[in-house]
């Protein structure tokens, strides 16, 4: 299946299984990699006399692509005390961030990307006030794109903050594995000429949508707890008229996505709602961050209907203000309780589907040939040996990256 003579730091893995989401399970597998990409994947009689002499047989494990962190904030942690209502947490987040000096945002920022990769995150979308995230995540072995997040509900302020947002971007270098974008906060936050700006000037679209009863009520009457919270930043507009519609139905009437968009939360869903994200033209895909939802007790989004559809579907752990850490499989597995969907399903949410949500799916997301060889191990214990996806959320038992010291010296 492989030559290997000519290749440099080629190590070859036994594993009990082998997971490659774009594909079903590999009993007895092999996984051939160098130090960038994969090689080679199979079952262990498939490769014969073709195994390569660097093989490590790490017995009862399983091997799985990393993590594909949809929507997170970097930039936020935990509130002293438990988050309990969710403009309470809006005001208090935005008051943190902007009563820390550089050092500490950094210090935060870098402590989160830590915690990220000890969870076995690859790729991630961000959200991010200022940047610095982007700056801080260049250095890391981890593909993102950086959303920065854009609000302003004053139709005549739309111009100045749309070119402030530009110019922020355009101070940080570009990268091929870090993007830049601007990032839509909420329907209820944005001006019509702010949204019309970034759907014509982004590629790429990420806007939390749907989340609250409160944001349906806003979009159709123009009244509730969303006005109150506007007035109360004194970024309300008066010359705005409500479009008596959901926010799905005002997002894609006006044509206010683009090429690739990604649509958080969507806790709250008609079934016109999901007919309209099905046949858009464009690529919609719906990020679910499962334990954000039971913090604040919010409806869990209707996932089987939007499987029903054929919507792509991702997922998020959403900051860990609202989630407490950064560790998907703890979303994992709350999605499974809330939807009833089954672990591998799930589990595809948070590998295979993401990478296709972020733009980066012929990097990471599945152990395919040619894809990322930074992926990730974990014991088969406890009785899941027979079941790989068990074994993956059990978690008694941490992951390692299949690289690592803790890998070979098991």
């Amino acid at each position: 299946m492989i030559n290997d003579s000519n290749i440099q730091n080629v190590k070859a893995y036994r594993a009990r299984w082998l997971l490659p989401m774009s594909a079903p399970p590999i009993e007895n597998g092999i996984i051939v990699c160098d130090h960038e990409k994969i090689l080679a994947i199979g079952a262990y009689e498939d490769f014969q006399d073709d195994i390569p002499e660097t093989l490590i047989d790490l017995e009862d494990t399983v091997i799985f692509p990393a993590f594909v962190n949809v929507h997170t904030h970097l930039e936020q942690q935990p509130f002293t005390e438990p988050v309990q209502r969710y403009y309470s947490y809006l005001n208090q987040s935005a008051a943190n961030w902007e009563n820390r000096n550089v050092e500490q945002r950094t210090e935060i920022i870098s402590r989160n990307i830590e915690e990220s990769n000890r969870f076995g995150t690859i790729a991630l979308g961000d959200f991010s006030t200022d940047g610095l995230s982007a700056k801080l995540l260049k250095d890391e072995h981890v593909f993102a794109r950086v959303f920065h997040e854009t609000k302003g509900f004053k139709n005549f302020e739309s111009a100045i903050i749309f070119k402030t947002m530009q110019e922020q971007i355009a101070r940080i270098a570009p990268m091929n594995r870090i993007t830049n974008h601007l990032g839509m906060s909420s329907p209820w936050e944005l001006s019509p000429d702010l949204f019309k700006n970034i759907s014509i000037h982004e590629r790429h679209i990420a806007i939390h949508m749907s989340m609250t009863e409160d944001e349906i009520e806003f979009l159709i009457s123009g009244k509730g707890p969303a006005r109150q919270y506007l007035l109360s930043k004194n970024d309300f507009d008066y010359s705005w008229n409500p479009p008596r519609v959901t926010p799905v139905q005002y997002f894609f009437s006006n044509r206010y996505y683009a090429r690739h968009n990604i649509l958080i939360h969507m806790n709250r869903l008609s079934d016109m709602d999901i007919d309209l994200i099905k046949n858009t033209p464009a690529k919609v895909n719906v990020c679910i961050c499962p334990r954000s939802s039971t913090t604040l007790n919010l409806t869990p989004t209707p996932v089987k209907r939007i499987l029903d559809k054929g919507v792509n579907i991702c997922m998020g752990t959403e900051s860990k203000t609202l989630s407490g850490d950064l560790d998907i499989r703890k979303d994992i597995i709350e999605c499974v309780n809330q939807s009833g969907v089954n672990s591998e399903t799930a589990l595809k949410f948070a590998t295979l589907n993401g990478a296709y949500a972020i733009g980066f799916h012929k990097e990471v997301g599945s152990l395919d040939v040619g894809k990322t060889s930074r992926c990730l191990m974990i014991p088969a214990r406890n009785g899941s040996q027979n079941d790989p996806f068990a074994a993956i959320l059990d978690l008694t038992q941490e992951v390692h990256w299949l690289d690592d010291d803790k890998t070979t010296n098991r």
